[in-house]
Order: C-alpha cells, then sequence, then structure tokens
C-alpha cells in the first residue's frame, strides 16, 4: 500500500526550473512587485467625484466589482463604487497566504458577543470574524475555493422561501457566466456544469502536496467516490478547484472585472470612502415605500454626500449591508428605537445570521519532503511565484471529503466535510497564541512551543455545513463606527453538536489508521482546558470531542443571511433582490442568502451579482 501510495505521489512533483544568479532574481521580483502594486492602485479613481451618477454601488467585494463591470459595459451608464478599504496588494494575490492577511489591515477585524458557554472557550467566548477591508472584499481572505453548493440548497430556497426564480436549474447559467475552468478533466466530466468564458479563472491544483494527495488517492481506493464538487452530486473527495490565475495570483473579482475594466469613463471606484448612511426621499409613494436617493460618505476627512438617478445597491457583505440599513432606518423597529433611531421601514434586517464553523485538527509531517506549499517569503519562493507560477508561495492546495453524519438522511445532500491541507505555524510564539484567553495562554504556548516555525503541520480541518444554529446580528450604537454585535450563536443547537463531534472524531480515527500514520502524528493531547477519558482511543470520548468543539470551534468566513432573499414575511429582500417597502434600493451580497449553501459561499455571491446585474438592467430598460 506504501509503495502504491508513494507511487501515486511522485507522479504528481514537478521540478522547478533552474534559478539565475540572486541578482537577477532579485532585480526580477522587485520590477514585478512594482508593477503589480502599480497595476493595483491604477483602480483609485483620478477623476473628480460627481455628484450624481446612474448606479452607486457600496463595496467593490465580490459582488460589488461583478455589478459595477457589467452595468458599465453599457458607455452610456455612469456607475460610482464607495469601497472603504484600499487597493490590493501583492500579498493579498498570493494563493499561499490564504489566510495570513486575517487580522491585518485588510481585514475589518470583527469579533463575536460571547459566545460562552456554548463556543468560543480558547478565545473568552470571542470568535474572530474575518472580513475583508479591502478592493475584492472577502475574497481576498478566503481558502480561494470554488464551491457552488448542493443543488438542493437552491431548490430549498424556492420551496420554502418562495424565493421564486432561484432555483439551481435557473441559477446554473449565472454560475458559468463568470467561471473560465481552466481544467479540462473536470470539464470532460461535466461540461454542462462549467465554463471557460468567464473572467474568473477556476483552476484545480496542479501540484498539491504529496502529504495531501496520500490522503486523496488512500480514500479513493477505500471506495470514496472522486466527484466533481461543483457537478452533479457532492458526496465524494477531490481537490477544491480554486480561483487562481494562470500566473498563480488570487483570481478575485475585483481582478477580474474591476482592474480589467478601470480605463473605461464610465466607472469610478473611490477607496477609502466610509459610508454612513443611506439618503431617502422619506415621500411615500401611494404603495408606501420611501425612496433611496444617494449615500452620506465620509472622505478625507469630509462628510460629503453623492446621488443616484437610478438605484443604491448595497453590497457590504453580511456584517456592513445589515449595519448601514438599520444605521438609516431600515430595520426591526424595537432595537431601532433603542438607539433613536427613526424607523423608516419595518423589516427583519439583522436575523437569521448563519455560518460554516470548523475545527483544525493539528498533526507533525514526519517527513518534509511530502511538502510542496508554504508561507516563507525567500527570494527564491518569490522568484518562483512571479517568473515562473511555481514553488511554495503559488498554490494553496486543499482535498476535501463531504459526507453524511448518521443523523441525516438526505444522501444527495451531506452535512459534514473533512479537509486536508499543510497549514504551517508561523516563527512567533506570541503571535500564535495571542488570539487565544489569558486564562488558556501559558498552556497554549506549551501546546504550541515544540512547534514554532514548523513548516511540516498537516491541518485536518472538520467543518459543519448545514448548520442548525441561527445568530443575530445588532447594532452597538448609532455610530457608523462602532462595530456591530454579531452573535453566531454557534453550537446552540444539538444536531450541530452531534455532527461536530462526529466529523472531529471520524478524523481522528481516520488519520490514526495505516497507512497515515506512518505519515503524520497528532500534536500532543489533551489541548487546554479539557480531558482526556481514563481509557479507549481519543475518538470514542465523547466528553473530550464535545470539549474540543467548544474551546476552537471558529468560523470559515461565511457569514450571510441578515438581509434574508424571499417572499416570507421576515424577508428583507424580495427575489428581485429589491428591499421591501424601498424603492431604487437592492442588496446583492452575502446577506441575502435565505438559507446558508452547503459549500464555500464566494461562488454562490459571484452568481447572484451576475444574476442582479441583469435584473437590475432588465428592471431599468438598459
Amino acid at each position: 500500500m506504501e509503495l502504491e501510495i508513494l507511487s501515486g505521489r511522485q507522479s504528481v512533483l514537478q521540478p522547478l526550473p533552474t534559478l539565475p544568479s540572486l541578482t537577477v532574481q532579485l532585480l526580477t521580483v522587485s520590477v514585478i512587485i512594482l508593477q503589480r502594486t502599480i497595476r493595483h492602485n491604477s483602480i483609485k479613481t483620478r477623476q473628480p467625484i460627481a455628484d450624481q451618477y446612474d448606479f452607486l454601488v457600496l463595496g467593490s467585494g465580490t459582488a460589488g466589482s461583478i455589478i459595477a463591470a457589467r452595468l458599465t459595459e453599457n458607455p452610456n451608464i455612469t456607475v460610482l463604487v464607495l469601497e472603504a478599504g484600499g487597493p490590493q496588494t501583492v500579498i493579498t494575490d498570493t494563493p499561499s497566504w490564504a489566510r495570513e492577511e486575517v487580522g491585518t489591515e485588510v481585514d475589518w477585524g470583527y469579533e463575536t458577543t460571547s459566545q460562552l458557554p456554548y463556543s468560543g472557550r480558547a478565545f473568552d467566548g470571542h470568535v474572530a470574524i474575518p472580513r475583508g477591508l479591502v478592493v475584492g472584499g472577502s475574497h481576498n481572505l478566503n481558502y480561494l475555493a470554488y464551491s457552488r453548493g448542493n443543488r438542493r440548497d437552491y431548490d430549498t430556497w424556492v420551496e420554502e422561501f418562495g424565493a421564486t426564480g432561484w432555483s439551481y436549474r435557473e441559477v446554473l447559467p449565472y454560475f458559468l457566466r463568470s467561471e473560465n475552468n481552466t481544467d479540462p478533466k473536470i470539464r470532460a466530466i461535466n461540461p454542462d456544469y462549467h465554463s471557460t468564458n468567464g473572467p474568473v479563472t477556476v483552476m484545480t491544483p496542479k501540484n498539491p502536496d504529496p502529504i495531501v494527495n496520500i490522503f486523496k488517492e488512500e480514500l479513493i481506493k477505500r471506495g470514496i467516490p472522486k466527484v466533481d464538487q461543483n457537478g452533479p452530486t457532492q458526496f465524494g473527495i477531490n481537490y477544491f478547484q480554486q480561483t487562481i490565475f494562470e500566473n498563480a495570483t488570487r483570481s478575485t473579482t475585483a481582478s477580474a472585472y474591476l482592474e480589467a475594466n478601470v480605463e473605461r469613463p464610465n466607472l469610478q471606484i473611490l477607496t477609502k470612502a466610509f459610508v454612513t448612511r443611506i439618503l431617502f426621499n422619506e415621500t411615500r409613494d401611494s404603495d408606501g415605500r420611501i425612496t433611496a436617493i444617494g449615500f452620506e460618505y465620509e472622505y478625507e476627512n469630509q462628510t460629503r454626500q453623492v446621488y443616484a438617478k437610478r438605484e443604491v445597491i448595497l453590497c457590504a457583505g453580511a456584517i456592513n449591508t445589515p449595519q448601514l440599513l438599520m444605521l438609516s432606518g431600515v430595520g426591526p423597529s424595537e432595537h431601532l428605537s433603542e438607539f433613536g433611531i427613526e424607523t423608516l421601514v419595518n423589516l427583519s434586517v439583522g436575523y437569521n445570521l448563519k455560518d460554516h464553523i470548523l475545527v483544525q485538527l493539528d498533526y507533525e509531517i514526519f517527513n518534509e519532503s511530502l511538502i510542496t506549499s508554504g508561507i516563507d517569503w525567500t527570494l527564491e519562493n518569490m522568484y518562483n511565484n512571479f517568473v515562473n507560477s511555481a514553488g511554495p508561495l503559488s498554490q494553496f492546495p486543499i482535498a476535501y471529503m463531504y459526507f453524511n453524519s448518521h443523523m441525516n438522511n438526505e444522501t444527495d445532500w451531506p452535512d459534514i466535510q473533512i479537509d486536508f491541507t499543510v497549514s504551517p505555524l508561523v516563527n512567533d510564539l506570541e503571535q500564535i497564541v495571542a488570539r487565544y484567553s489569558p486564562v488558556y495562554r501559558d498552556q497554549w504556548r506549551d501546546y504550541y512551543r515544540p512547534h514554532v516555525g514548523q513548516r511540516n503541520r498537516l491541518g485536518i480541518l472538520c467543518f459543519l455545513y448545514r448548520p442548525r444554529s441561527i445568530g443575530r446580528l445588532y447594532l452597538n450604537s448609532s455610530d457608523p463606527h462602532d462595530y456591530p454585535l454579531i452573535d453566531t450563536r454557534y453550537l446552540t443547537e444539538q444536531y450541530d453538536v452531534d455532527a461536530m463531534i462526529e466529523v472531529i472524531s471520524t478524523a481522528l480515527e481516520l488519520a490514526s489508521m495505516p497507512p497515515f500514520d506512518q505519515y503524520v502524528r497528532l500534536y500532543r493531547q489533551p489541548i487546554p482546558g479539557c480531558q482526556l477519558c481514563s481509557s479507549g482511543p481519543i475518538w470514542k470520548c465523547r466528553s473530550y470531542l464535545e470539549c474540543y468543539a467548544r474551546t476552537i470551534t471558529s468560523t470559515v468566513g461565511h457569514q450571510v443571511g441578515t438581509c434574508k432573499m424571499g417572499n416570507t414575511t421576515d424577508s428583507v429582500v424580495d427575489p428581485r433582490l429589491r428591499v421591501r417597502n424601498v424603492n431604487r434600493l437592492r442588496v446583492i451580497d452575502g446577506s441575502i442568502f435565505p438559507q446558508i449553501t452547503n459549500g464555500n459561499t464566494n461562488a454562490p455571491i459571484m452568481m447572484f451579482a451576475e444574476y442582479g446585474s441583469d435584473m437590475i438592467q432588465q428592471d431599468n430598460g438598459i
């Protein structure tokens, strides 16, 4: 078995080209960094900001970038995009740094309200909520995964939430519109599910870490089907398809749609612009609706206003969009009155907060030759990445396995997932333990001290993809600069607890079996704050596994649902993404999910934007 696996591993390794002299490497890398920085900075408008545009778009993230680009394909339509963050960077471009930008200046730095006693024990109950504060938004902070979810997700939206027009059959063309899939094998297997005509490059890892390949290939040999997660079925295993350009840079919608069209005279992007409220004409029409007319925003220490001739479009995400709506008087009246905000429209804004959660199991990889990815910014790695589109910085390969918990009887709609990926640790113990509670921080120092700077760490990630726990987002004050209160309510439903215990148990047992135990070893147990059972294998100790989940469960970064779409009484937007009882105001971002999809949320949001841009043009006769 080992020989078979190692033989399979050798086939995926690709030798890197011979490097030139250090001087040539340094000069080449410097020039490319300069070129890419200039390209990213070109996004900032050099024209004066007008008083009025046809459309105003808040947010240049996954959805906003697409909408602005699609609308300005018509040269007679003007669009202004207002973005609170700055341009993308060479760092955000880099695939292997997929999650290293969390907690930096390109992250809003949100965290949950205390989730104790249900979850977040290692973090004093406050779980970090990464959200992109940068052109391209949270597409710059995610795992690059392109995963549409399950067809039943969308069919359920129609059946249970009245989201007419949003069945999988109806939304599939809008997934295809943005996709440029570069994997001929995937396209050949499922030609009706993939496209090569879209701006966003979607690829399959070309040189995955051999240790990850060992897990994938062995599980296939054990009978787990090899599948295309964006095809007709989900149950099975493969590598995640990821949004990475052929030149080994992150393929965000900002890069693919905005930067590619920055020279359009009818498109302007204003960065470092903080929108404080939506402006309304409060005179109600015959149906009792008010009308959105523009934004108030702060730019260069001045408060300004800008107006829309046609529509105001919110693409600020599942945290910022509901916060802005409530600050502007659109939300639950009882909650708004707490802060002296006049309720213009009483809607269930902020409710229905859903998220995917994960627990990471840490393993030491015995042989570093089984690793091809990494996060070290050496000159050699930068040169190979920038020039050869290869080397450790050029990739972030993840193998996934979708399967069903014992509680889930819907075999075509799996609820849990295990991922395998190399997960290097930075060479700074204090940085590693900074997020942990002071109560346990010394114990976490002891836990991680033997592994500081370790390249050979395997992360086995345990996910719950159909959670039942539902949270809510609240205002903290009437000041737009005060962060909202984010109550995710992780693991408050017993189903979620049982499912997480099962997926963690499965992963632990799997990695302990031959041949996997020849390659990896679990970090020392127990983790701080939890206690092992006196006997029996770790994966059978339910009390420990539950403690593990309640201690270190964190977010996948998929917060959605806070401006629910549909035709139910608690819907905030209708199926054409118009805010109920408000004219000329739409929401097109992750906040509109009626129910979270069974997969990473970035691809669905791209679809929302493609679909939504068609709706906008149809409804405006353009």
